[in-house]
């Protein structure tokens, strides 16, 4: 057996056992499509299989429109009985009635998105995500205590929002009007009894108070879809007035292309996420991309017209305190944590490294 093959297949081990908790029996459902690395879907599939599984892999045809694959997975997940449903389509369909039936029906979801073989291996099987789910429980017990955020960079993003507002009357407001609020998610990463959907581990999503939303937010990582545009060389910059992106510039050529695929559609901001996965790099998958250790990304716009962009090496700071300087987390719980995950992924890449190095000997 070659290195790959085994780095996938442990990894393959740790997705199954650890993360989706299969047991023996349980019926497994993995959606693909003509973005997913095939290889890890066989690798999942065939680990699932060997400790006693039923699973079902289903690939979503590439001449479909989004919504007909919606109403394919949707009438392949009623009529299986799935425990357990992964999807590894680089289409995501959490905003889409695939993900609410999935949950309505009492089943789990667990997303990898388009992840390829080589992001699977360092993300999943090569991190300890015990450790990553305590980092993320911790950054978000700071967050709840959290008023007001400032996010800048030396490349010239300054955006700040407000978490929480104690103005009554517009609290009453908004819900009368069905605003969208505040909100923290949980880490993502582990399915538990009351988190029954998630994402690959590594990144917790928050939103502040919309109309509190304001500054210049500079991408400089990556940024998609449109698939045209992907990984940035030249930065794209937006300007975001009362929680909406007012004007998209920078490189020409993809500014216009993020500008053309917007068109006439609503440009407001959805989310922030911050990364923390010690094995992420910045790559062509969003998925990877967004989980990059300090990154930070943003969410507009509502799907199917919802892209994320990345912005590398931030400063955040919470009720004006720096939490994270230039993408290395610098206050104390936070601090020490990360520098135990670094190390921790540092570890097992040393030694698989060595037991590379032996297996030429």
């Amino acid at each position: 057996m070659d290195n790959q093959k085994r780095d996938v297949r442990e990894a393959a081990f740790v997705f199954v056992k650890k993360l989706l908790k299969l047991k023996r029996d349980q019926r497994l459902l993995i959606y693909v499509d003509q973005g997913s690395d095939l290889y890890v879907a066989k690798a999942i599939q065939d680990c699932a299989q060997e400790i006693g599984n039923l699973v079902e892999l289903f690939e979503l045809k590439s001449t479909l429109r989004v919504y007909d694959m919606v109403r394919a997975l949707v009438n392949k997940i009623e009529k299986g009985s799935f425990d357990i449903i992964c999807e590894l389509s680089e289409q995501y369909f959490y905003p889409t009635l695939v993900w609410k039936r999935t949950l309505q029906l009492g089943s789990q979801i667990y997303s990898l998105g388009g992840v390829n073989i080589d992001g699977f291996i360092r993300c999943v099987g090569k991190v300890d995500h015990d450790l990553m789910f305590h980092f993320g429980m911790a950054l978000r017990r700071i967050l709840k205590k959290t008023k007001t955020i400032q996010i800048i960079t030396k490349r010239g993003t300054d955006v700040k929002f407000d978490m929480s507002n104690n103005n009554l009357v517009f609290r009453f407001i908004s819900r009368l009007k069905r605003k969208q609020g505040p909100y923290i998610f949980h880490p993502s990463g582990m399915l538990t009894l009351a988190t029954k959907a998630t994402f690959m581990g590594g990144q917790l999503a928050f939103q502040g108070i919309p109309e509190t939303i304001e500054g210049t937010v500079v991408i400089d990582g990556y940024l998609g879809p449109p698939q045209e545009i992907g990984l940035l060389d030249i930065p794209i910059i937006m300007k975001i007035k009362k929680g909406n992106v007012i004007d998209i510039s920078g490189c020409p050529l993809k500014s216009a292309t993020l500008n053309e695929w917007f068109k006439t559609q609503n440009k407001e901001i959805q989310h922030f996420c911050i990364g923390f996965n010690p094995g992420a790099k910045l790559t062509g998958e969003i998925m990877e991309a967004e989980r990059v250790f300090g990154y930070l990304s943003i969410g507009i716009g509502k799907f199917p017209f919802h892209t994320d962009g990345i912005i590398k090496s931030p400063s955040i700071l919470f009720n004006n305190e720096i939490i994270e300087q230039d993408g290395s987390f610098v206050q104390g719980e936070l601090s020490i944590l990360a520098r135990n995950l670094i190390q921790d992924n540092e570890n097992a890449r040393r030694v698989s490294q060595s037991v590379r190095f032996l297996s030429m000997v």
